[in-house]
């Protein structure tokens, strides 16, 4: 993936740490007790700017729920 510097859109985002997650999961599909993980410096300014964006829309979580609720 290579979106840095870009407005990633939320599947991006889900799907970048969906990605991150599958370097976490066992053959069987369980989820490890514990992973060292290494991600790119690439990866790392992603998580960082999907990080701003969560904080940016925290805010407004209730109004988003809402509004994903009644849609």
């Amino acid at each position: 993936m290579n979106y840095a510097g870009s407005s990633m859109s939320l599947a991006q985002q889900g799907d970048l740490v969906e990605t991150l997650l599958l370097h976490c999961t066992m053959k069987g599909g369980e989820i490890a007790a514990e992973t060292h993980l290494t991600i790119t410096r690439n990866e790392a300014e992603e998580l960082l700017m999907l990080a701003a964006r969560l904080r940016r829309i925290a805010p407004f979580e209730a109004e988003i729920k809402r509004l994903v609720i009644r849609g």
